[in-house]
């Protein structure tokens, strides 16, 4: 017989996954600072990491739970290759991978029994998804996504976040956060609270940073709207010990029901099972579930009144079937309203918002943690910039604003038709076809190669503005445009023949990498164009001395389209531009659409994404300084 330990994980329960976290305490907390986070979930840990990487150390992080017993229960799960890929590149992912997550690098649908296509498609076959290295999702629960992230920061920094405060208001109540920034070079005065004892402190900060979730202390403090709605669909979701005859039960699955939308059946750490379906107006009456039970603090951290684990763990067996499900043990188990928000803005005066705190919607597509982490490191850099004098902060920070907006837009819009359709309910774009089975349309939405790579976050693009901006004359360098994200590609190491990937050679270290895209040094177009860049870097008037301390901003990395027994040789006496690497296959050069014949630029932002492309030759001096004088604080 299946023995079920119910356990709704509240704020007191404890966790057989539960251990020291990487915290301090209020009394370690300074009067000033040059940038508040409130908020240590992954992103503002993210941030914060980010920070110390590009050298900015003059942050404080806080939190109102002491999370050093904190159990590891529910909450983000599911990482996308293109939050990988940057999560490596600031070289995370070898401590995420032994933490104990789950790979799946393909995933079945089922409906009455059977293998189908459909459902979540975009986890299906992923080892075809293209020019990436992570051909794979990876399930960890987000608490020990969050201890890794506590512990880069301690080992490597010293960092420690300060738990125990909470936000408490202003010290000036009659001005907003924002209002308190705006032309003020001191920033803004905050009260926090420590929890234990009800000690009120006061805290001065250049900028201050929302990371504080859904219910966001400092989007409201700054007078910043949500705008939004609920559908008034429900969702059950549980971390349980199972045994099952479902095929594969260790992939990204999903099960088509009739009655129970569709099922997300995930693999997480601890061999624990991520559950998940849509609790119906049908259900709802069926176990008498009452309004109180779906909202307030209780909820989110599992406790549902009214809901009985029974109900959870019987639903679950008729959602599933005809496969058989039983429980082991349920550790985590919660309820909640599907809707979708966004903030008004993102960044008002001196206060900045990121993660949850500015946007919230369905775990249907499991976006909130990647576009979240999009969030952190597209904020990060452009901040450190900006608080190291190299940038306007005015420009760096509505550039954030206006670059993510857009994205998350796109990721709501999307959210609110693949929740609708998982409900069982026809969102608007479907109006016209309500004779179809919405099982049959949610099928059609996730097998459309635009969403799917979207969803997976390797299509996700800036739109061309103050930052991404070149001359047209340059765009047919390249396949890759500006504000796309820039394709990984296989190199060598010159003199081993190592294997190497073109991110790898690329950290993300609040940088813009240069890449010169020799072409093949033998041809002579190739071979004129490497030089001339060469003479006008090395002769009087080279871009750099446009770019004041250009030693922290602006690093090179040289691809040379072939191989050969050394860089003077295959470069024929020129000195290569930074660490040089051979494309022997030219797969790379082909990657980003460069003829081999000529060669070209590609100058890569601190997030990885393209921020301007050139020819090689007498034209990339000017137009590289044309680029960097769009944002660098010129002579």
């Amino acid at each position: 017989m299946t023995t079920i330990k119910d356990e709704s994980l509240g704020p007191d329960s404890k966790s057989r996954s539960a251990s020291t976290s990487q915290s301090t305490t209020p009394s370690d907390l300074p009067d000033s600072t040059d940038v508040l986070i409130v908020g240590a979930g992954p992103v503002g840990l993210l941030i914060a990491y980010q920070l110390s990487k590009f050298g900015c150390h003059n942050y404080i992080i806080i939190d109102k739970e002491d999370k050093t017993n904190v159990p590891v229960f529910g909450r983000a799960c599911t990482i996308w290759p293109r939050t990988e890929e940057l999560w490596d590149q600031l070289g995370l992912m070898d401590e995420m991978f032994s933490a104990g997550g789950v790979i799946s690098s393909t995933g079945y649908n089922f409906r009455d029994g059977q293998a189908v296509p459909g459902a979540l498609s975009f986890a299906h076959r992923m080892d075809q998804i293209g020019d990436t290295a992570f051909k794979f999702c990876f399930n960890l629960r987000q608490r020990k996504i969050e201890k890794v992230l506590e512990g880069k920061l301690l080992k490597e920094f010293g960092r420690k976040v300060v738990s125990g405060l909470a936000l408490e208001g202003m010290v000036d109540e009659s001005l907003s956060v924002s209002e308190q920034g705006e032309g003020d070079d001191k920033g803004v005065e905050v009260r926090v609270r420590e929890v234990a004892s009800d000690t009120i402190r006061t805290v001065r900060a250049k900028y201050l940073i929302g990371t504080d979730g859904g219910k966001s202390t400092v989007r409201k403090l700054a007078g910043i709207p949500f705008i939004g709605s609920k559908s008034g669909a429900k969702w059950i979701r549980m971390d349980a010990l199972i045994d099952t005859d479902i095929p594969n039960p260790r992939c990204l699955n999903s099960v088509q029901s009739s009655t129970h939308g569709l099922i997300l059946f995930c693999p997480v750490d601890d061999n624990l099972t991520r559950i998940g379906y849509v609790f119906s107006e049908h259900l709802q009456k069926k176990w008498k579930l009452g309004e109180e039970t779906v909202t307030g603090p209780a909820v989110e951290n599992g406790g549902l009144g009214g809901l009985k684990l029974e109900a959870v763990i019987e639903e679950a067996q008729e959602a599933v079937k005809p496969f058989r499900l039983d429980f082991k043990r349920v550790d985590w188990y919660t309820i909640y309203g599907i809707g979708q928000c966004i903030a008004g803005e993102f960044v008002k005066g001196r206060t900045i918002l990121a993660g949850d705190a500015c946007h919230t919607h369905s775990s249907g597509s499991a976006q909130g943690l990647n576009t979240g982490s999009h969030d952190a490191i597209n904020l990060a850099w452009k901040l450190a910039l900006a608080l190291k004098g190299l940038s306007s902060p005015k420009l760096m920070l509505g550039s954030y604003a206006e670059e993510r907006k857009q994205l998350v837009q796109k990721v709501i819009d999307n959210d609110s038709i693949i929740a609708t359709l998982i409900s069982g309910n026809y969102p608007e774009k479907y109006k016209n076809r309500t004779g179809e089975s919405t099982r049959d349309l949610l099928t059609e939405w996730c097998e459309n190669a635009e969403n799917k790579n979207f969803t997976l976050g390797l299509s996700v693009a800036y739109a061309h503005e103050n930052l991404l901006d070149v001359p047209t004359a340059s765009r047919t360098i390249s396949a890759i445009l500006p504000g796309e994200r820039g394709p990984d590609g296989p190199l060598n190491k010159i003199g081993t023949g190592e294997s190497i990937r073109l991110h790898s050679t690329m950290p993300l270290c609040g940088r813009f990498y240069i890449a010169v895209f020799t072409g093949a040094p033998h041809q002579l177009r190739a071979q004129a164009g490497l030089r001339t860049f060469r003479t006008s870097l090395d002769g009087p008037s080279p871009f750099t001395k446009a770019v004041p301390r250009v030693e922290e901003l602006v690093e090179y990395v040289t691809l040379v389209a072939g191989a050969d027994i050394g860089t003077a040789e295959i470069l024929q006496g020129c000195a290569p531009f930074g660490k040089t690497y051979f494309d022997p296959l030219r797969r790379t050069h082909e990657a980003y659409g460069i003829d081999t014949m000529t060669g070209g630029v590609v100058v890569f932002r601190p997030d990885g994404h393209v921020g301007t492309v050139a020819p090689l030759g007498e034209e990339t001096n000017g137009l590289l300084k044309r680029y960097f004088e769009r944002f660098c604080k010129v002579d």
